[in-house]
């Protein structure tokens, strides 16, 4: 059965990390900075508290591009990752299986993205924001529903959309 979980970042801190929280506050999962390096890729550990599983990544700098211009199709164009492990991250997704389509969220300002692994449902995530703030002010936060089984693969992903400045993945 799938849950609802929120991802938020880890504010107040040179350190670009994220959390995944259940309905009652409690860590799921993490994947925190180790060390910030200012070039290069830095040193993330990814900690999947239901399990215990813990694995270390570098995490490179967010890289986004623009096809020019400020109209709406400039937006809809832009392209931004990271690389993990050495990787771009939509390839390394990408080559694990994961699917993300991409689509504009039906009676809110913000997005949806549902996401398959091999060809199966994985996860939806969707912009949100803490009780209180506004989604436009708040834009790395978001709603992540799947199975406790797929936590890794939907966090990573969550992740990914929260770490990067692109809007569309289709």
């Amino acid at each position: 059965m799938a849950t609802k979980y929120m991802l938020k970042p880890v504010l107040n801190t040179v350190k670009q990390s994220f959390y995944l929280e259940d309905e009652n506050g409690s860590k799921v999962y993490e994947g925190n900075m180790i060390k910030f390096s200012l070039f290069g890729a830095s040193p993330y550990e990814f900690v999947n508290h239901l399990t215990g599983h813990r694995e270390e990544h570098k995490v490179g700098k967010t890289v986004t591009t623009e096809s020019g211009g400020s109209d709406v199709i400039s937006f809809l164009s832009k392209k931004s990752s990271f690389k993990f492990d050495g990787q771009k991250i939509w390839d390394y997704l990408h080559d694990q299986g994961i699917r993300i389509d991409s689509g504009i969220s039906g009676n809110k300002l913000g997005m949806t993205y549902n996401v398959t692994y091999r060809g199966e449902p994985l996860a939806t995530i969707a912009s949100s924001s803490p009780k209180g703030k506004s989604i436009i002010t708040t834009d790395l936060y978001y709603d992540v529903t799947c199975e406790e089984k797929d936590l890794d693969l939907a966090f990573l992903t969550a992740f990914s959309i929260a770490k990067t400045d692109q809007t569309f993945y289709n």
